[in-house]
């Protein structure tokens, strides 16, 4: 294995444009310093995703997450460290060198790694049977062009064909070197039941490999070619650490930008409808793997485009398929219309049969809206003269529908168009839908509650950020995260001690200061006081180190952090919304101007964290002193303690000012 040299990960931090490459995932609007956006990490409405190009970082404050360009992509797409910067070296053309080391550092291979350089040679192996041994040509790549297919179609999306035979790719796989593990995990062989080998999964199929959005790929669809009825027709990888195959979108690599570019994403159910479409120019499709859609195939969609289009089989399967998409789409602020095509078509044979400019005529004339659809399909279904207990139904069907529309002024358009629709009244719809919300309401509520459930058991175990938000009303924790930003801001910086005494010397001139090292000060000011937050306390404690051993100071140290909640804190410290305790901008003396005088900035926060951690100090110690009036050794030890304490907080007071007067400042601390 070998390593990238750190002057290549330097020139990739300084070529990399945080703006570039985060807005191929989201939309960023610019709004004073920061860019926002929708956060890709989770639903919302309001934008809470801020991006700072002069600071190179991001932080997404509805769940936390925060980094550098490095960092999103490892959260976006289970990127390793090394593998984020060889996608960056990629895009912005920076030629790589590796050094090589140790074997004792290859054989601690990352085995997400492994499995994706597995997935591609198994991906190389199928293609070059298809495309270069006799009876791949004979039999695989035979069938492809009979369905249509063109050679560029088909090295495009890397089509591939395994053979009838029982370890073909087993055996190539022993002769690279690979692991039977990574092979059994992948789900490309398994254990025979008779033998004891490791037989191959795939035998007699045509191969459909399956990338995810990057490139890579992840999983395999397999096609048998046979007319046995002892196997499925189709069958998949497992899942696996790479591959979940509700979390994929077949095709989206290739579409992607066409998905950009026309602001549209069709979406098909079959691998064959999707190569055809994009075969016939028609290339922002995907199909949705061979799964019926799901709300992470949705979110992974969104990230492109908020508008889809579903061209789905016209048979009862098709047309299920279809309602069951339109609701999760809608749920999730997603544009959608539907089109089912004549004479039972799917788009793979309609585009064969009529071609690409009829298909797109269909597309614009007869695509319905899921209004529509609902209606034309529902109101099929019962005929031209439903009973009264019929169009009752499929008032509440609609309505349930309709009540999953976030947006109010969307609901009340699609209220109207039903009422019309039907002959009722709009106030009669209106009750529908307001019947349909409470009862998704209360379904959700039950959902909620047992979310939180898990939630609060997962946190609990968990030292993530998500354990910051239980102490966000406390003054302390505020005011731990502002001493925290001044460290990692002004870190390796020193400031000048006001000169006590004479101002001038004998000969008038004036005398400076000493000169404080502002790491230092804290480490004297801080010393024996440990920060409530375990995860502030972490980082603190690895900053002094770091002063203390005398290493450099890279802030990248701590966006790329092993640890995902100091990640998180660094980012949220180093954004423009970093929070300042709101008792220092209710007494406006408190909010601290670091530019124009750093050293009294930094002992006003430092001094007023003092203060009020003492005082918290002072209240445990009474308790004990009470807790043990009984016991005289004990009331003895804390009464020492209180006493000390009691000396700190003058000696604090008298460096803020008089104590009288930061009592008074310190009532609704």
């Amino acid at each position: 294995m070998a390593r990238i040299p750190q002057h290549i990960v330097d020139e990739i931090y300084r070529a990399t444009d945080i703006l570039e490459v985060i807005g191929d995932y989201v939309t960023l609007k610019k709004r004073g310093q920061n860019h926002w956006a929708l956060s890709p990490f989770t639903k919302e409405k309001t934008p809470s995703f801020a991006v700072n190009p002069a600071k190179n970082i991001y932080k997404c404050f509805s769940t936390g997450k925060g980094g550098n360009t490095i960092n999103f992509l490892i959260e976006m797409e289970g990127y390793t460290y090394v593998e984020a910067l060889k996608h960056l070296a990629r895009k912005y053309n920076i030629e790589i060198i590796e050094e090589e080391v140790s074997p004792e550092v290859k054989e601690q291979l990352d085995r997400r790694q492994s499995l994706f350089i597995v997935n591609g040679f198994a991906a190389s192996f199928f293609h070059g049977q298809l495309m270069e041994s006799e009876v791949g040509k004979r039999i695989g790549l035979s069938y492809f062009k009979e369905r249509g297919l063109l050679e560029h179609t088909i090295k495009t999306f890397q089509l591939g064909y395994a053979p009838d035979q029982w370890d073909t790719l087993v055996k190539a796989a022993y002769e690279a070197k690979y692991q039977e593990d990574f092979l059994i995990e992948l789900g490309l062989a398994s254990r025979s039941g008779k033998t004891g080998n490791l037989i191959d999964r795939f035998r007699d199929r045509v191969i459909f490999p399956i990338r995810n959005p990057i490139g890579k790929f992840v999983g395999f669809g397999g096609r048998i070619l046979s007319e046995r009825k002892d196997v499925g027709k189709y069958i998949n990888s497992s899942e696996s650490q790479i591959y979940n195959k509700s979390q994929v979108v077949y095709g989206l690599f290739e579409a992607k930008q066409s998905i950009r570019n026309e602001d549209l994403c069709i979406l098909t159910e079959g691998y064959m409808d999707t190569l055809m479409l994009h075969q016939n120019g028609i290339q922002n499709v995907v199909a949705s793997s061979g799964t019926a859609l799901t709300i992470e195939q949705i979110r992974l969609i969104r990230r492109f485009s908020k508008k889809v289009l579903m061209i789905y089989d016209g048979d009862a399967a098709g047309i299920k398929a279809a309602m069951r998409g339109i609701e999760l789409l809608i749920q999730e602020e997603m544009s959608v219309k539907v089109l089912i095509l004549p004479d039972k078509h799917d788009p793979d044979s309609y585009v064969r049969k009529f071609g690409p400019e009829a298909l797109r005529e269909q597309m614009n004339t007869q695509a319905l809206d899921f209004i529509a659809f609902k209606l034309k399909v529902l109101g099929d279904r019962e005929g031209e003269n439903p009973s009264p207990d019929a169009q009752a139904q499929l008032i509440k069907e609609l309505a349930k529908t309709i009540a999953l529309v976030p947006d109010r002024v969307y609901q009340q358009v699609y209220i109207k168009q039903v009422a019309q629709e039907l002959a009722i009244g709009e106030d009669l719809m209106m009750h529908a839908v307001e019947e349909a919300k409470g009862i998704q309401a209360k379904f959700h509520a039950q959902e909620l509650r047992r979310e939180q459930a898990i939630q609060r058991n997962t946190d609990q175990q968990a030292g993530t950020v998500k354990d910051l938000k239980g102490f966000e009303k406390l003054d302390l924790v505020f005011q731990e995260k502002e001493l925290l930003r001044i460290l990692l801001s002004y870190f390796g910086q020193s400031f000048v001690e006001e000169q006590e005494g004479p101002l001038e010397d004998e000969d008038g001139n004036p005398l400076m200061g000493e000169e404080v090292e502002l790491v230092s000060f804290f480490k004297i000011e801080l010393e024996s006081l440990n920060f409530e937050n375990q995860v502030f306390d972490q980082l603190k404690e690895e900053l002094f180190t770091i002063h203390a051993e005398e290493r450099e100071f890279n802030i990248n140290t701590y966006l790329n952090h092993s640890d995902p909640a100091i990640c998180a804190l660094v980012a949220e410290l180093l954004s423009i919304q970093h929070e300042i305790s709101p008792n220092w901008r209710k007494h406006g003396a408190f909010v601290l101007d670091f530019d124009a005088d750093l050293g009294l900035a930094v002992k006003s926060a430092m001094y007023h964290y003092k203060y009020k951690k003492v005082n918290k100090l002072i209240e445990e110690a009474q308790e004990k002193i009470k807790a043990a009036e009984t016991n005289e050794e004990e009331v003895d030890k804390w009464l020492s303690i209180y006493l000390h304490l009691m000396q700190m907080r003058r000696s604090i007071g008298d460096k803020l000012g008089t104590a009288g007067a930061i009592q008074a400042k310190d009532a609704s601390l």
